[in-house]
């Protein structure tokens, strides 16, 4: 983890593959702890700039 946040300071790129709403990811919510895609995509596409 270490070496994946120096890589990501000096590069801009933590050396792994980039998010998108097609790859799944768990939820750690303490609830169900699902596995879903496009977590939060309201607030994400509200932070995303704008053309």
């Amino acid at each position: 983890m270490h070496a994946a946040w120096v890589a990501f300071a000096r590069t801009g790129d933590p050396g792994w593959e980039a998010w998108t709403p097609q790859r799944p990811v768990r939820l750690f919510d303490g609830a169900a702890n699902a596995v879903v895609h496009a977590p939060r995509e309201d607030e994400r596409a509200a932070l995303a700039p704008r053309p």
